[in-house]
């Protein structure tokens, strides 16, 4: 058995993580050499990195389809840690989303992330035939809903996000019609999109009464969403019966109560980053710093690099959070276009072999999983080098395995060790 496992492993994902983490070291040493104790940080990211390594093979020697069996059971761990975390947890940057155990920290919406893509997994593989049901969609999505409400209580709106993507692509895989794809867009954008305009709002036309009244306006935005709709699909001739068009106005108005939820719990600074994105000038010295400085560290860089450890922007500390979330703005101003291009083809590379470990998975179920691991990925690396170049907003999300972050390593880990089980058992011996 051993020996098949061994023949069978995925060298290839292995030794991609590997390289990405080994050069995660290098760059979390360079980022934090100003502090005057740069192995610090370093000493604790190798600790994660080798606590991950043996929860990853820890993971691979079970047979993933033993973890169908208790998904539910995962799910429901994960939500007991992530409220328990608000009682018990520590506040740190104005977020009570950590367990701190003095040497350690533990962050629950990590873990949570693999509980709900196992959790979902399982539930399309057991109704895989039914997935064109609307009813069908309702327990997936409220139980999205449940991690995404009780993270955004921390409150903590990246962790919360991921959750989203991660829900549409595993129901778009698992069957779910286009048209039920479509109404849980139209959510989204409503639940996103209304806070976003009350934000722009606010900053641009502070000096309008209803805007600081915002709120008060939300429910006839709806009403004339909705009537807009109805008019738009009238004038394409597009046929709509009158209970199609009954739960397109339900799910705006649940998207309503959902942006006024979103709404109520976003700090000051995440409204500002919201729109600031879109012109960093608007506040360089507050929510914009973080963008020009990493657009200026990556500028620099040019294509050979100032030099590993010579970065002045990097040195000097105008970088912020440059080990963790701006860890590739140190990486391209010290190592340039060169170490840029191999890190983002070394990512190509993890997606790719995701995609494909899901393509030939076994069964439906690890196929799902694989699936929604990829989206996981996916969408921390667009939306962390988005935001470093200033076309996404300033999240606070890590690169996965590069950037700085003990927990989420160890769950990137094990989301690793999912993938490789999968790949293993791809066929029956």
């Amino acid at each position: 058995m051993k020996t098949t496992i061994f023949k069978k492993f995925d060298w290839v994902l292995l030794i991609d993580v590997i390289l990405i983490t080994l050069t995660g070291l290098l760059f979390i040493f360079s980022a934090q050499m100003r502090t005057g104790n740069p192995m610090f940080f370093v000493i604790k990211q190798s600790t994660a990195f080798g606590v991950g390594i043996a929860a990853m093979l820890l993971i691979i020697s079970i047979r993933y389809d033993i973890y169908s069996g208790y998904a539910k059971v995962f799910y429901v761990l994960g939500l007991i840690l992530l409220i328990l975390v608000l009682f018990f947890g520590t506040k740190i940057r104005g977020s009570r989303s950590w367990f701190d155990f003095g040497k350690f920290a533990f962050q629950p919406s990590e873990i949570a992330k693999i509980a709900l893509i196992l959790y979902l997994a399982k539930f399309v593989e057991k109704n895989q035939h039914n997935m064109t049901k609307f009813t069908r969609l309702l327990t997936p999505f409220f139980a999205t809903g449940v991690y995404i409400a009780v993270i955004l209580m921390e409150p903590d709106f990246s962790s919360a996000s991921v959750f989203v993507p991660i829900f549409l692509g595993m129901m778009y895989v698992g069957g779910v019609s286009k048209k039920m794809i479509y109404y849980i867009i139209l959510f989204s954008v409503v639940t996103v999109g209304l806070p976003i305009l009350e934000t722009y709002s606010v900053i641009n036309f502070s000096d309008i009464f209803l805007i600081h009244n915002f709120k008060l306006i939300y429910v006839i935005l709806i009403f004339l969403l909705s009537l807009c709709m109805f008019i738009f699909m009238k004038a394409l001739r597009i046929r709509i019966t009158p209970k199609e068009y009954k739960k397109i106005f339900l799910i705006v108005l649940m998207g309503l109560f959902s942006a006024i939820l979103i709404s109520n719990y976003l700090k000051d600074y995440q409204r500002r980053r919201m729109v600031v994105f879109l012109n960093p000038a608007l506040d360089p010295l507050g929510s914009g710093y973080n963008i020009l400085q990493s657009r200026i560290a990556i500028g620099s860089g040019k294509l050979a690099g100032r030099g590993i450890f010579q970065g002045t922007q990097t040195q000097l500390g105008f970088i912020p959070d440059q080990h963790t979330d701006f860890i590739f703005a140190v990486l391209s101003e010290e190592g340039g276009a060169i170490f840029s291009i191999s890190i983002i083809l070394l990512y190509v590379v993890l997606i790719l072999r995701g995609i494909s470990i899901a393509k030939n998975a076994a069964d439906r179920f690890g196929s799902l999983t694989a699936v929604g691991i990829v989206i996981m990925f996916s969408y921390y690396i667009i939306l962390n080098l988005g935001m470093l170049i200033g076309i996404m907003p300033v999240a606070g999300v890590p690169l996965p395995f590069l950037s700085y972050g003990g927990s989420a390593l160890i769950v990137n880990m094990i989301a690793i060790g999912i993938l490789i089980n999968i790949h293993i058992r791809r066929y029956a011996y």
